[in-house]
């Protein structure tokens, strides 16, 4: 006798609700890191999740609404780990360096994460409607690093002169550009060493010049 297929969820019950949500969350991040915004489909998220595709529907209203959930749980996973990561250093460069090693680790634990944040320009740009949403979930790295510049101001580690706002321009280019690589080569060892590279020449220890002389021959 043939076993019946188990059936797909429709409305969970209450006590599964937070459970279902986080899991279409993580499916949806993965599609649409895969995929892109518009050739995701709800059917391919609903079928990793185990329930219909209407059943999405009693979670997020619209696609749009899935798309934005899943970049506020992004960021909020990712700048909560550079938070944690800054806070055991005091210095601007030995902070940079220990959240560029958290990035690497962070994508070495779930490669969709840097896949979905590089899409996210694109699909700002492409669609209007998710636009204004994106870019206010987006201010939240604009002020985690700009706390980070001040603070190294402040205490005299940078210039009094130094534009905050470049210089975190400056670190997210540097932040970005290493997801966006990371993302095109799909090579977890090869990002690790281009990240290590970087920290180098954050830390002045990338050129001979900075270097120390080696010791003479007695």
């Amino acid at each position: 006798m043939s076993v019946p297929a188990p059936r797909r969820l429709g409305r969970p019950p209450a006590i599964d609700s937070a459970e279902t949500r986080e899991r279409i969350l993580d499916a949806a991040r993965r599609a649409f890191a895969h995929y892109g915004f518009d050739a995701a489909t709800n059917k391919d998220i609903a079928e990793e999740v185990g329930i219909t595709t209407g059943a999405i529907y009693h979670y997020f209203e619209s696609k749009a609404d899935l798309y934005i959930e899943v970049f506020k749980e992004v960021q909020e996973l990712v700048y909560g780990a550079f938070e944690v990561a800054a806070a055991e250093h005091v210095s601007l460069r030995d902070r940079l360096v220990a959240i560029l090693d958290t990035s690497v680790e962070l994508n070495r634990s779930d490669s969709s994460i840097a896949g979905f944040v590089v899409g996210v320009s694109l699909e700002a740009d492409r669609h209007e409607e998710l636009a204004s949403r994106l870019a206010e979930v987006r201010r939240l790295s604009g002020r985690f690093f700009r706390s980070l510049v001040q603070s190294a101001i402040d205490s005299g580690e940078l210039a009094p002169d130094t534009d905050v706002q470049t210089t975190v321009d400056m670190i997210l280019s540097i932040t970005s550009g290493l997801a966006r690589f990371s993302a095109s080569v799909n090579d977890l060892e090869r990002h690790r060493r281009v990240t290590v590279m970087v920290e180098h020449l954050i830390c002045g220890e990338l050129f001979m010049a900075t270097r120390p002389a080696p010791t003479a021959a007695l």
